[in-house]
């Protein structure tokens, strides 16, 4: 579905639009790429204390993060009876695990005795022991061992359980999701647009070659939305105008798949913010030398299009050839766009995958300890080698506040446009609280998908609301639209 070109939710930049764009790929583009979808959805301003209070992110972590499905780790790192991750949002911990008869469970990572949190780390275990007081669960949560059970008749004995609760689970192309709500929407329902559309780029033929999660001094929502947009890459990454259409980008929200969203931004074409017309060799030659060093390819030399070939074309089919040979994999079907372009897809609230190749990254966002911080997941999900096992998930960095990305092993080049990126946010998080202006503008097309979302944490909130009694006074102070 595609909007009219005087439709306020739609790009009016010079240029080239992303559909006109891949009519030039060199091999036949996906479906999914082509299916564009940018219903207007307003232009209200968004308050500001909704990135600062603690009222606010109280009442997300009640009736959003405990009610909406999120990424928690791949298949592959729960790939043994008693294998675990630990997976932290808000107050809320699980412990997703692969029991003995091979179901994956997400069981609730506390104590039933008196709370106490009984994993901290990854891992592979036998059975989950409380570190205070020994009490024991099997792989599966089901209760093994309380010392002392004499003395807890109306625990041991009685009617009330004793397996530690569970959140829901889903399965999809080799990902595991958790959602606390036992009564939630089914994954297949909430993430139709985004199975379907994956189709086309599945998740199940790559692996996890590079992960870490920093601590960053920024609301959830702010981390979130600076990788939403290539509006702010002229201030930001003004490196890369020579090779991006920022002002260009496609952003698409899905109507009848309201938690999917797409930010699409095209590479080997200049910026609109570029009066003067570059030749498709500066083009080419710009775009090689930086995704040589951000990809951390050895090879860093310039290299020139002969005439009459576009850029795109040519730095498609030159880091198709060189991700081939790093890769073990042939990669010749892949499109121009999958190759070189940013896809990057989003799942409510704050899953983030790329659909091209060229850097096959996935991104998740989690509330920190207050409104004033976060956690932010980079993953590199690298095509299988061809005819070789399977390598085995890399080791996660953790990163604290006041490390860099490019402390993390193996994050190469990227790491400097990160830094970019958090160099604003400390910036942003402290002029949010700023009272001469108490409201956040966002612009209709670019920065659409994220008062999407924040009327999407609107929609959660005031339900969760009615079905507890509870007035909607308490989120009205924060509603996008109120005045």
């Amino acid at each position: 579905m595609t909007t009219l070109d005087n439709d306020p939710g739609v790009s009016h930049s010079r240029g080239p639009k992303v559909q006109e764009i891949l009519k030039t790929d060199t091999r036949p583009v996906p479906k999914a790429l082509t299916e564009f979808a940018s219903p207007y959805v307003g232009s209200e301003d968004v308050k500001k204390a909704r990135y600062t209070s603690q009222a606010f992110a109280d009442l997300e972590k009640e009736f959003m993060w405990s009610k909406t499905w999120q990424f928690a780790c791949l298949e592959a790192e729960i790939a043994t009876p008693g294998s675990h991750v630990v997976y932290d949002v808000a107050d809320e911990s699980l412990i997703v695990t692969r029991g003995n008869d091979g179901v994956v469970r997400a069981l609730h990572n506390a104590c039933m005795h008196r709370g106490t949190r009984l994993k901290d780390d990854d891992g592979t275990v036998a059975s989950f022991v409380c570190p205070f007081h020994g009490w024991e669960w099997d792989v599966q949560g089901d209760l093994k061992n309380v010392p002392g059970e004499w003395d807890f008749p109306q625990f041991t004995h009685g009617s009330k359980p004793t397996c530690l609760p569970q959140a829901k689970v889903a399965l999809w192309d080799g990902l595991v999701f958790v959602n606390m709500d036992p009564n939630c929407e089914p994954f297949e329902k909430v993430a139709s647009t985004l199975i379907e559309h994956f189709k086309d780029f599945p998740l199940s033929k790559r692996y996890k070659a590079f992960h870490a999660v920093k601590e960053v001094p920024a609301n959830w929502k702010v981390v979130m939305e600076a990788f939403s947009e290539g509006y702010h890459v002229i201030a930001t990454h003004p490196q890369i105008k020579p090779f991006c259409g920022d002002e260009n980008s496609e952003y698409s929200i899905y109507p009848e798949s309201p938690f999917v969203s797409r930010f699409f931004n095209p590479f080997g074409v200049q910026s609109p913010h570029i009066v003067e017309q570059l030749t498709e060799q500066t083009v080419a030659a710009e775009f090689v030398a930086f995704s040589s060093r951000s990809r951390g390819y050895s090879d860093q030399s310039q290299v020139q299009p002969p005439d009459g070939i576009q850029a795109r074309a040519y730095v498609a089919e030159t880091f198709r050839e060189r991700m081939s040979g790093m890769f073990r994999a042939d990669l010749d079907s892949y499109t121009d766009a999958e190759i070189i372009d940013a896809i990057l897809y989003h799942l409510f609230p704050a899953f983030a995958p790329w659909a091209g190749i060229g850097q096959p990254l996935m991104y998740r966002w989690r509330p920190g300890r207050t409104p004033d911080s976060c956690f932010m997941d980079v993953y590199r999900m690298a095509p299988l080698p061809d005819g070789e096992d399977i390598p085995e998930p890399a080791v996660t960095t953790k990163l604290r506040l006041d490390q860099a990305w490019k402390e993390a092993p193996g994050m190469a080049g990227l790491a400097d446009v990160f830094e970019q990126d958090m160099s604003n946010f400390g910036f942003v998080q402290q002029g949010l609280k700023s009272t001469g202006k108490k409201t956040v503008t966002f612009g209709n097309y670019q920065e659409g998908r994220l008062r999407h979302m924040h009327k999407t944490i609107d929609t959660f909130i005031l339900q969760g609301l009615a079905e507890a009694g509870r007035s909607a006074d308490e989120v009205a102070p924060f509603l996008v639209g109120n005045e």
